[in-house]
């Protein structure tokens, strides 16, 4: 390991903070949002008084880190370009000689991970909602939606916010096959959730 270089698992608001620091100084580590995580940091930071996340990776050799970062900055290219609503949107990118950043918008909300999630899953009406935001994706160019609880916000009037897109492709960077696979793989499981609704109505 090099002299000052700050492990990206580390825990500690002290190094996180450091980090962060490094990365662009005008950037101020509020808290860690991803605890668990292992192979980046996912960090809520101010940026001029306005909340941001910072997902951080260590460069390194690993492909596999590689590949779902970078699915993550290809999807929230398409994001911006096509200006989709309750999705995160993309600030700005670092490259250092230690690390690799993105600054991500932050929504605010409860995360759907705290939530009786099981019980919304069967709620016809949040489907609606998680239907209506996985066909925009699909309608841009975006798929491999991937859901994980911890990947949503429920805001303010219950709006749905997508806050990670590290699984999706994009068409015209994964191919037109895989993309349409995946897609569908989207919509089989909007499927299985509106059936699982109905039948516990």
């Amino acid at each position: 390991m090099q002299e000052g270089h700050i492990p990206i698992n580390t825990k500690v608001p002290e190094e996180l903070a450091k980090m962060v620091n490094e990365i662009d100084p005008e950037l101020t580590f509020i808290r860690d949002l991803h605890p668990l995580g292992t192979t980046c940091r996912t960090l809520l930071v101010d940026q001029n008084g306005t909340e941001r996340i910072l997902k951080v990776r260590a460069i390194s050799s690993n492909v596999w880190d590689d590949t779902y970062f970078f699915y993550e900055i290809h999807a929230l290219r398409r994001v911006a370009e096509r200006n989709i609503s309750n999705v995160t949107h993309l600030v700005g990118e670092y490259n250092t000689d230690r690390y690799h950043a993105i600054l991500k918008t932050y929504a605010e909300g409860t995360p759907f991970s705290s939530l009786d999630h099981l019980k919304l899953l069967r709620d016809p009406e949040f489907i609606r909602k998680l239907d209506a935001l996985y066909l925009q994706l699909h309608l841009a160019g975006i798929a491999k939606i991937h859901f994980q609880p911890r990947k949503f916000v429920i805001g303010a009037n219950d709006e749905l916010t997508l806050v990670d897109l590290s699984t999706c492709i994009v068409n015209t960077e994964a191919g037109i096959s895989l993309f349409s696979q995946e897609m569908r793989a989207d919509s089989r499981f909007i499927n299985k959730l509106e059936n699982v609704a109905k039948k516990a109505a």
